[in-house]
């Protein structure tokens, strides 16, 4: 199954992965600076939208860098962006540093990582 998939996967050109990457990147740092009153209302716990989040950064990562940065390196650097980004929050008047959104960050990034595994080895 994640041979096929790996496959599959392969044939999209790397540009594309990157290009996906970056765009979720820019819309996920716009999304979590912005001020809590400008978002919109969506039914899932702060937590979940989280842990989506980065599950899709760090697949699209590891689809976009697999030929240039090992697994591991990518989920410290996205752990890390989760990191700064709470801590950019702390001074944003009508958001809050949290240590549970960084635990849903690293959250997010663990299952991806494993998927990206399984798929390098297939």
């Amino acid at each position: 199954m994640f041979r096929q998939l790996d496959m599959w996967l392969r044939r999209i050109a790397l540009r594309w992965w990157q290009a996906g990457f970056w765009l979720l990147w820019c819309v996920a740092t716009l999304v979590m600076v912005l001020p809590s009153s400008e978002l919109p209302e969506v039914d899932m716990s702060d937590k979940t939208e989280h842990l989506l989040a980065f599950f899709a950064l760090m697949v699209l990562a590891g689809l976009a860098y697999r030929d240039r940065l090992l697994l591991p390196v990518l989920a410290a650097w996205l752990v890390a962006y989760g990191i700064a980004i709470e801590c950019v929050q702390f001074f944003i008047p009508s958001r809050s540093f949290s240590v549970l959104d960084m635990v849903a960050d690293a959250a997010g990034v663990l299952p991806a990582w494993w998927l990206l595994h399984q798929l390098g080895r297939a």
